[in-house]
């Protein structure tokens, strides 16, 4: 399974216990006692966001077996009309690698080679039972804009590859060479499969909610792995007729200058395939930029994406790090990918977040003096405990969401 781009851990720094609880109204069942952490580093005046709010897991680390609920799914847009969020997003699939409980797409898929990847227990799945297309009505009531979310190419391969047998799962350099037998999730942008496959969902996902509140489409990865990643036959195929070498032969600088010119053209393409499907739609990617995946910040917005989403905290990071990422990302828009959660998936080794982490995560964001920054988007609510809850909403008010 492909690790996030952050793949070496650093030593978080020692977090002083300074908490006061006081008690901070939220909607329904969410009505506890809030904490508020002292002893941060204000800005000296509000910080602007253009955009606020929660990226959900239809139904990805849910405790219930359907995933989502109706009623679950409209308390959180209320919850986020109460303390000003704007934005929604939904991330319509889930993997069984990282949540044996739930694998696949969460809506009804109508494209018939699709539907073996469909997630038969999930409730917005069915037909009788799709509850997502209210809640974007009621969101749009609420001034709240929705945004609809895929992983580019992470899928369960024996269930994908019953509607594109030609999707291959990226490979290194050692199994290319001994036939090839990867392991993991992470599907080839070269292989003809896998690319029609991302264009297949997308298509599905955007046209079964073809709504005017649904104003951007945001995927992670549309990459290769790392810098050991990909080598199967497709992409060395695709290296010799671009520049008339051999892959497994060429120098690693020329690789990576290749991987950032294919997967910028991959990203133009799939950008414009979204915009067909459904013009006006904002594009947003979930990405720190990794060489090793081929993406280039300086290359995003001539490829059609209006934004990223970098992983933020998803592991430990300082002030200065996430600073350096967010300068290193300029010009580009970034909407934070603020990892919130307290409960770890499987086979992930997700730092666990307390509100102390969190207090400080929102104190080095306010104090970022770029103007690239353009919003929080924070993740997971169904793995993010009540007092975690609490304390985004609390250090939310330090901002100005207009």
């Amino acid at each position: 399974m492909p690790k996030p781009e952050s793949q070496q851990p650093i030593t978080p720094p020692r977090i002083p216990r300074r908490t006061l609880l006081k008690t901070l109204p939220l909607v329904g069942a969410f009505s506890l006692p809030a904490v508020h952490a002292l002893g941060a580093a204000q800005s000296p005046g509000p910080r602007k966001l253009r955009w606020a709010g929660w990226q959900v897991g239809m139904t990805y680390q849910s405790p219930q077996p359907g995933g989502m609920t109706r009623d679950g799914l409209m308390r959180l847009v209320d919850e986020m009309a109460e303390h000003r969020m704007n934005l929604l997003s939904l991330m319509m699939q889930s993997y069984g690698y990282f949540d044996p409980g739930h694998d696949g797409y969460a809506w009804p898929v109508r494209n018939e080679t699709l539907k073996p990847y469909r997630d038969d227990k999930a409730t917005n799945a069915q037909p009788q039972t799709e509850f997502v297309r209210e809640a974007i009505r009621q969101a749009a009531d609420r001034n709240i804009q929705v945004q609809l979310f895929l992983n580019w190419g992470i899928w369960n391969p024996a269930r994908i590859r019953q509607g594109y047998p030609t999707a291959v799962v990226q490979q290194t350099r050692e199994q290319a060479a001994a036939g090839g037998n990867p392991k993991g999730w992470l599907h080839c942008p070269d292989s003809p499969g896998a690319w029609q496959a991302g264009l297949d969902e997308a298509a599905d996902l955007l046209t079964f909610y073809d709504d005017p509140n649904v104003t951007s489409f945001g995927l992670e990865r549309l990459s290769y792995g790392g810098p050991r990643e990909c080598f199967c036959r497709h992409t060395q195929d695709r290296f010799h007729a671009d520049t008339g070498e051999s892959l497994l032969d060429a120098d690693a600088a020329i690789v990576t200058s290749w991987k950032a010119r294919r997967i910028a053209a991959a990203l133009k393409d799939f950008a414009a395939h979204v915009r067909r499907v459904k013009p006006g739609t904002s594009v947003w990617l979930h990405t720190q930029c990794s060489p090793s995946w081929g993406h280039s910040p300086a290359a995003m917005q001539a490829n059609g994406i209006d934004a990223l989403m970098p992983h933020t905290i998803q592991f430990p990071e300082t002030k200065d790090q996430i600073h350096a990422k967010l300068r290193r990302l300029a010009p580009n828009p970034c909407v934070l990918h603020f990892c919130t959660r307290d409960v770890r998936p499987q086979n992930y080794k997700l730092w666990i977040k307390t509100p102390e982490i969190l207090a400080d995560a929102f104190a080095a964001v306010a104090s970022y003096p770029g103007d690239n920054l353009a919003g929080l988007l924070f993740f997971n609510p169904h793995a993010t405990s009540p007092r975690n809850r609490r304390a985004v909403y609390e250090h939310l008010r330090r901002f100005d969401l207009g």
